[in-house]
């Protein structure tokens, strides 16, 4: 079973799960998958990593204030925008440390100055879809493959923003430095990324009032580093260890009252996370690489021994990591009679997320269904960019032979050329080598045997 079951959720994520992941915010799955994903890890330096003495009580945050009078127009589209925006008092990469805001033109009533600038204030009841000026939700892209860097925009595209402003979303696309952005100035080895993403959050808080959207609505979203940067950020909110580097470069610790600012946000989608570097070829070598027998991991290569060895070096350190499920229970995993450590509590909690992820699928999914990757929106030619949006790095990381690259990491649309016209025949697909799916048509549900 433990196989069959591995074998076929590789098919199954392969297929799907980037169709969820544009649905849900799994973040329990990426991490399953996240070392598909995988980058090499870069050293960095001292100065990346030593936190810098720096105070906010003695910063002026005003240079902060948004200028209104400063909105440029989109009339085609309806949309307003400002690009160039400074989201810190004390940038050390002015080339990196600014974000470009797009609101839906019917959430601002403006004034034309006459000169290509329009000044606005924000109608609070005005409505674009399902959202309100004063409830819609803030989104930001952190498209930072293999922790290169993100550039700002500075140019004004729509195609890039279309879908957000449809949907009636504000749309953020902050500037983030990263690996491939160390100057003899500074650095944009880690915290760096984060600590910019997080700065950019609290501009847009320090900005309350004089902008659209709910501030506590913030979710920021990527692939692989960025993927990564975006659980980084959605897991440290607030966190005092990163105050030194905010505080450093004046990123907004308070509003203009005095009161607290957070950078907390409300969601992170994070497809293929890959945070856990040091562990990342273990982890693969378990969820994959054992159940696979040709090139590298043929049988009697010293590869698939090696192979053999990650799996279980994984098991150990899983165990050592002392994981609680839901309900408290110790998440572990055990020796098994098929497959390297293919039981136990953990392989159970994995399983089932596996199981809850394909039974997301088909509640969301409509049949006829013809399986697409397509590039995710805002990941793939920026505003003012060429090729990968803001991509900093020279190339995409790299995955292991053989392996399919997930859907917008080759900044292209692909489509298969199977269509699949009922539920009956797509769980057919899964099962197509062994049965692993068992499939209620009554209740539209799945069970992983």
């Amino acid at each position: 079973m433990a196989d069959s079951l591995n074998r076929k959720a590789a098919s199954f994520m392969k297929k799907s799960l980037l169709t969820i992941a544009g649905t849900l915010a799994i973040v329990g799955l990426g991490s399953v998958t996240l070392v598909a994903c995988g980058t090499s890890q870069e050293s960095s330096s001292a100065a990346s990593t030593a936190a810098p003495a720096s105070s906010s009580q003695n910063i002026d945050y005003s240079s902060l204030a948004i200028d209104n009078a400063a909105w440029k127009y989109d009339s085609d589209n309806d949309v307003y925008y400002q690009l160039g925006n400074e989201y810190v008092t004390q940038p050390e990469a002015t080339d990196y440390e600014t974000m470009g805001i797009f609101v839906p033109g019917a959430y601002l009533d403006a004034k034309d100055n006459g000169d290509g600038t329009y000044t606005a204030s924000v109608k609070k009841d005005a409505s674009v879809g399902d959202y309100k000026a004063s409830t819609a939700p803030i989104v930001l892209p952190v498209n930072t493959p293999g922790y290169a860097a993100q550039k700002p925009p500075t140019e004004y595209s729509y195609d890039s923003i279309a879908e957000y402003m449809n949907a009636g979303m504000i749309y953020v696309w902050p500037g983030i430095r990263g690996k491939d952005s160390n100057t003899a100035e500074y650095t944009g080895n880690a915290p760096w990324g984060a600590t910019d993403i997080k700065a950019a959050i609290r501009y847009l808080r320090y900005n309350d009032e004089a902008l659209a959207g709910d501030k506590e609505q913030v979710f920021v979203f990527g692939h692989s580093g960025g993927g990564a940067q975006s659980a980084i950020v959605g897991a440290s909110g607030d966190s005092e260890l990163y105050e030194p580097y905010l505080n450093t470069i004046g990123a907004a610790m308070m509003d203009a009252s005095g009161k607290e600012l957070s950078d907390a946000v409300a969601g992170a989608m994070t497809w293929c996370p890959i945070t856990s570097l040091d562990e990342a070829n273990s982890a693969y070598e378990w969820n994959m690489g054992q159940f696979a027998d040709t090139d590298t991991r043929a049988e009697g290569t010293w590869t698939k021994e090696y192979s053999n060895d990650l799996a279980a070096q994984f098991a150990q350190y899983i165990n050592e990591m002392n994981l609680k499920g839901e309900n408290g229970e110790e998440l572990e995993l055990k020796e098994s009679d098929n497959g390297i450590y293919q039981a136990g509590s953990y392989y159970d909690a994995i399983v089932q997320v596996v199981e809850d992820s394909l039974n997301d699928f088909l509640k969301v999914t409509q049949f006829p269904y013809t399986p697409s990757n397509v590039t995710m929106a805002g990941m793939g030619t920026g505003i003012g960019q060429t090729g990968a949006a803001g991509q900093g790095g020279d190339s995409l990381p790299e995955l292991p032979e053989g392996a399919t690259p997930p859907a917008g990491m080759g900044g292209d649309s692909e489509e298969d050329s199977t269509t699949y016209n009922t539920v009956e025949e797509y769980i057919d697909s899964l099962n197509s080598d062994s049965e692993w799916v068992e499939y209620d048509s009554a209740k539209n549900t799945a069970k992983a045997l």
